[in-house]
């Protein structure tokens, strides 16, 4: 037998239809276990009710806010602690990584230099090839100003898409405050 939707009701403080009354009582009429169930609740009902509440000691609430500023400010210490050993972690992690680079320089320079010479001819070379490219698909003029457009424009829309983020991050949090 399905006893949730009875015993749902019995502890609701909500007022019943009277069609959920109704089948409540004819349930309780039936059902041995859910008649336990009622006068025990009625029982502990009867206990809480003679009970006394107890008032708090004197100071109670001055302990209390005393008590949550000291827990307050533990907690920012505690993530102020976080924070440097986060910090620490990351600037050894680096230096780790810099003596590595350095190590290396310093036992070949030679491949370093050609390494570092290549990346560089890399660039210069992906440079000349826009240049060229844009040379010869548009009239021949300043190059370099067409280039700066490009850039100027790459910027500008950059901007824009961090502006419209930032606008819609400070309007959401109006909205929820």
């Amino acid at each position: 037998m399905n006893h949730q939707p009875f015993r749902g009701w019995l502890f609701s403080e909500d007022e019943l239809t009277a069609e959920q009354n109704q089948s409540l009582h004819d349930h309780l009429d039936t059902c041995e276990a859910c008649r336990q169930l009622v006068s025990s609740w009625k029982e502990v009902e009867a206990v809480m009710d003679r009970s006394t509440q107890l008032a708090p000691t004197p100071g109670f609430v001055a302990r209390w806010q005393i008590r949550l500023v000291e827990q307050q400010h533990h907690q920012q210490k505690l993530r102020g602690w976080y924070m440097i050993g986060a910090t620490s972690l990351v600037v050894v992690s680096l230096l780790v990584i810099v003596i590595i680079q350095l190590r290396s320089l310093i036992m070949a320079p030679d491949a370093y230099l050609a390494a570092t010479f290549d990346r560089l001819m890399g660039v210069l070379s992906i440079f000349f090839t826009i240049r060229n490219m844009a040379s010869s698909i548009f009239l021949p003029g300043p190059v370099y100003t067409l280039i700066g457009m490009v850039l100027l424009f790459g910027i500008i829309s950059f901007m824009s898409v961090l502006w419209l983020a930032t606008y819609r991050k400070i309007s959401m949090a109006r909205r929820e405050a």
